[in-house]
């Protein structure tokens, strides 16, 4: 019994003197900026596009739905130009060109750009005004062009 009651006392005393750390909410991050997104084929009318970005709250992507990638593909929808929210979200739903209809297994493009459409102050002093803060060679997303202007890009299946 002795032994019972030493053993909770001690218990107790764990407890006390050292109480189980509360759960801090941490931040996730990433190595470098990136598009995380989904296509989903809706109908012949519409594709929705949704996905996170860590890109600075009011960036502005494009995005566009493309029969196929190479050479003699077609753009199947008008340019779409989705803001990334505060909370690193955005959406778009997607309409076709006059004249054209979607269907499964289409090509949606999805991009960041510092100089189309054209990125507020705050977004180009973040990500550098050619786009030199998005970790181009190393980020997987991130490609370089003509006049040293860097990019993100994010092509994906619309299944």
């Amino acid at each position: 019994m002795r032994r019972t009651m030493s053993f909770f006392l001690l218990f107790l005393f764990t407890v006390t003197v050292f109480p189980p750390e509360p759960q801090t909410s941490s931040r996730l991050s990433a190595p470098t900026y990136y598009i995380a997104a989904s296509a989903e084929y809706r109908a012949p009318d519409e594709i929705l596009v949704k996905g996170a970005s860590n890109l600075p709250a009011g960036a502005m992507l494009f995005v566009n739905i493309y029969d196929f990638i190479g050479e003699g593909s077609k753009s199947l929808s008008a340019d779409s130009f989705p803001k990334v929210g505060q909370d690193g979200f955005f959406e778009v739903r997607l309409k076709p060109n006059p004249g054209n209809r979607f269907k499964h297994n289409l090509v949606c493009d999805i991009g960041f750009m510092t100089d189309f459409p054209s990125q507020d102050a705050a977004v180009l002093k973040a990500v550098g005004k050619h786009g030199e803060n998005l970790g181009f060679p190393i980020n997987p997303q991130a490609q370089v062009g003509s006049g040293e202007r860097y990019s993100l890009r994010n092509p994906m299946h619309v299944p």
